[in-house]
């Protein structure tokens, strides 16, 4: 998603395979959209999109997942579809192990849940499992690259939290302030500009342009380079 409609335009966030967007505006080969999962709204190629009439009804709850030709691992993988994104299934159990996408192709089954259904896994533990080390993407929120507002929206997604997609709306959002002394494993910690979600009172897990990759810091080596938090968020 860019912020203006060209190609060398800032990216301002990314939308994800299978999300639903709605249509502003047409400008030539441009559309400016308004994401449906957390409204936010920039430009993207007209070609990235098409009208449908099929609801999501699974979505990807590994750190990505290949879209196979036809239903055997040895086909052609025409995609690579990242955590999080959103799937309209026409055929379940083909073969017994693989889903059949309605717009064609296959995925791995065990690679998908159903829509309403969430992982069962803290935040940190999906952090571990889909964005270790991932590339620090400005403006991104996929397992191939994201910021830290993006990666922090897509935790708390995957536990069915819907959060705003920048930091600063993340921190006015949530409204559970915890005292400095009394921050646990969870918690959200915001500096201006910045957010992580601390491992354990003692360790922040985040996306970072210090290092320019998702990772884990002790919260005070943080603190002695961007200064003290505004504040600390908990997610009810």
């Amino acid at each position: 998603m860019k912020a203006e409609p060209h190609r060398q335009s800032e990216s301002t966030s990314e939308l994800l395979f299978g999300e639903s967007i709605q249509l502003l505006e047409q400008n030539g080969e441009w559309s400016r959209v308004r994401s449906a999962c957390d409204d936010y709204e920039g430009y993207v190629e007209a070609s990235a999109f098409e009208v449908t009439d099929s609801a999501a009804t699974h979505w990807v709850s590994t750190r990505a997942t290949p879209v196979f030709e036809h239903p055997d691992i040895k086909s052609h993988v025409a995609l690579r579809l990242m955590f999080g994104s959103e799937l309209t299934v026409s055929e379940t159990n083909v073969e017994e192990k693989f889903l059949q996408l309605t717009g064609g192709g296959y995925v791995w089954s065990d690679h998908c849940l159903e829509k309403h259904i969430l992982l069962q896994a803290s935040m940190v533990e999906i952090a571990q499992s889909n964005y270790w080390h991932t590339p620090y993407k400005w403006g991104g929120r996929s397992t191939d690259g994201c910021d830290c507002s993006g990666l922090v929206q897509m935790l708390a997604m995957a536990r069915g939290v819907n959060l705003p997609r920048d930091s600063i709306d993340q921190e006015n959002a949530l409204t559970i302030n915890v005292d400095f002394e009394r921050r646990a494993a969870e918690d959200l910690v915001f500096w201006p500009g910045h957010v992580g979600i601390l491992q354990s009172p003692e360790v922040l897990w985040h996306a970072t342009a210090h290092t320019l990759r998702c990772c884990v810091e002790p919260l005070q080596v943080v603190i002695q380079r961007a200064g003290q938090p505004s504040s600390i968020k908990r997610i009810s």
